[in-house]
């Protein structure tokens, strides 16, 4: 015997796709982990850069405060110097030697004593202990020189820097680029109206330069990276934005006086990019820190840009080391994807013996189904092979009767044959063979039990079903007729009808059973979807199953059943999303 092919499809092999999908999925999860936990250390670096940068500021803060207390003591000490000069000389320049000068600057405890004369509209030193400053004053600034002019006239001066004391300005310290004596340096300016010159003393004041190093900027960043205990920060460098970006004349025209002439306020700037002018520039404009990551001798580092304000507008740059966020990155990610292949590895393990016992179960109902299936169609042609079997008889009895004359039993005969022809050609056309298969085998029913079988049923072509899916569809059907015949012969109606409809309306197949049967209680609309219920006598035999079947069918395919009844007509629909 010829064994018939199966109508299943192979078995896919979706071991492969679940390898493929789980290998995704673990690539998208520990990149999305990798640049979220990445972001959230460098944040957290950021912070602690925002913390460092605080306690400079507040560290440098202190520290100006104190610088200038003793700058206010060196300048009260210039003027005590300056007055000493006074007493010591005459009041005319030109009876004073630059030798007297020379030696009275060690009398009085001073670095330099420069006499200078108003010369039309300029002022210029003339004599002095220092013989280089004597050409050394050819451009003053202009806050110096209108404080020298303010005390020629005999007034206090007012200029928003230096210190003002009675016919007396100490000008601000002034940074250099000297190491060695980093913003010691201050000049005092004395006139009280009794000489014909100013008197101009200079110190470079050991006891500045030593408060400095004890508790200035250099001091206060030492103290924070050897107090630093993760040993995170590499480095701290305090710019002077004015110099750094040659900004200092701009600075100037707004009156902000800018004296310390370095580009940076300490001496660390180690950590050199060609970035670093346009990160301080912005952070400067915009006032808002600044970040990013760079490799400085294939280490990963963070530089942090903070604009502060001090005396002065400063920007400090925080370098940190990301080797260690690296390193502790890299792990977490380690542990991550291990944890994550062990537990796809067993959720693998699981699906695949989840779909192995599925494709065992769905062979089996499938098996199931399509033997059903080839039953019904095999049905369906037989009863088309008995009718083409019939037909040599039809012809036969059809030429006997035009023989006989008898053309009203001709036309009576022929009516009926025309009317089988045409319900056939109705039920080919369905064009879905397991509802063609049902819709035969029904009328057939209905012909026994002289029940009127009506049928409306568009061509399904457009309908796209698989095997156990057409099937499933047959069993609603099934199901919704079975429930209508019995309900016809337990009526008394003389006339029994049962009446099919299905068609396509927009993205849903609708089916309708339609019957004038006795009508079906209000109070029992909904109890009749219940396993087990049945609105049949006891007497008979009954496993109140059907319409719970449709309805488990339904909800599989999220479908819905909808029922109308009255006392002329009952009607289920079906309402099935394509």
């Amino acid at each position: 015997m010829k064994q018939r092919k199966s109508l299943l499809p192979k078995p896919f092999p979706v071991t492969v796709y679940i390898l493929a999908v789980m290998a995704i999925v673990l690539i998208i999860v520990n990149t999305t982990y990798y640049v979220s936990t990445r972001r959230a250390l460098i944040s957290v670096q950021e912070q602690n850069m925002r913390v460092i940068a605080d306690q400079v500021r507040s560290s440098i803060k202190l520290s100006q405060s104190g610088e200038t207390f003793v700058e206010n003591l060196t300048g009260e000490n210039l003027r005590m110097a300056a007055q000493a000069v006074k007493s010591s000389l005459g009041p005319n320049l030109s009876e004073i030697t630059n030798e007297q000068l020379s030696d009275m600057k060690t009398r009085v405890g001073v670095d330099h004593i420069t006499l200078i004369k108003a010369d039309r509209d300029n002022i210029v030193p003339v004599k002095s202990s220092d013989p280089a400053e004597l050409s050394g004053h050819e451009a003053w600034r202009p806050e110096w020189l209108k404080a020298i002019r303010q005390l020629l006239r005999g007034q206090r001066p007012d200029v928003n820097v230096g210190q003002a004391l009675p016919h007396f300005w100490g000008a601000p310290m002034i940074g250099t680029d000297d190491i060695n004596t980093p913003g010691s340096e201050k000049w005092g300016f004395y006139y009280d109206g009794t000489t014909d010159y100013i008197i101009g003393v200079y110190t470079n004041d050991e006891a500045v330069r030593a408060y400095r190093e004890d508790t200035g900027v250099e001091a206060v960043i030492r103290e924070i990276l050897n107090g630093e205990t993760n040993r995170q920060t590499r480095g701290i460098s305090i710019f002077n934005p004015p110099i750094f970006l040659d900004q200092a004349n701009q600075y100037n025209s707004r009156g902000v006086i800018w004296y310390d002439e370095n580009q940076t306020l300490n001496n660390d700037y180690s950590y050199k990019s060609d970035t670093d002018r346009d990160n301080i520039r912005q952070a400067t404009r915009t006032g808002r820190m600044i970040s990013l990551t760079e490799e400085y001798k294939e280490v990963p580092v963070l530089k942090t840009f903070i604009p502060v304000q001090l005396n002065y507008p400063a920007v400090i740059l925080i370098v940190s080391d990301l080797t260690g966020v690296q390193q502790t990155l890299n792990d977490q990610l380690v542990r991550l994807t291990l944890t994550i292949f062990a537990c796809s590895l067993v959720i693998i393990g699981l699906v695949l013996g989840m779909i192995a016992l599925w494709n065992r179960r769905t062979e089996a109902v499938a098996q199931s189904v399509q033997n059903v299936y080839l039953e019904n169609i095999d049905a369906l042609f037989n009863s088309i092979k008995e009718q083409r079997h019939d037909f040599n008889n039809h012809v036969n009895t059809i030429q006997l009767l035009v023989k006989m004359k008898k053309y009203d039993d001709l036309s009576e005969y022929t009516a009926e044959l025309v009317g089988e022809s045409i319900a056939m050609n109705q039920i080919i056309n369905i064009n879905l063979p397991a509802m063609s298969a049902l819709i035969q085998a029904k009328t057939t029913q209905a012909y026994d039990r002289k029940i009127k079988f009506e049928y409306e049923i568009a061509n399904l072509k457009s309908v796209q079903f698989g095997t156990v899916k057409s099937t499933e569809l047959v069993k609603i059907v099934s199901n919704l007729i079975d429930n209508a015949f019995d309900a016809v012969m337990e009526t008394e109606n003389p006339e029994k009808i049962v009446r099919v409809t299905g068609q396509i309306r927009g993205e849903q197949l609708t089916f309708t059973v339609g019957n004038n049967g006795n009508p079906i209680p209000e109070k029992l609309k909904q109890q009749i979807f219940e396993a087990g219920f049945s609105t049949k006598p006891l007497n008979r035999k009954n496993s109140g199953l059907g319409l719970a079947i449709v309805t488990k069918i339904l909800k599989k395919h999220r479908g819905i059943i909808l029922v109308e009844s009255d006392e002329h007509w009952t009607e289920f629909s079906v309402r099935l999303p394509l």
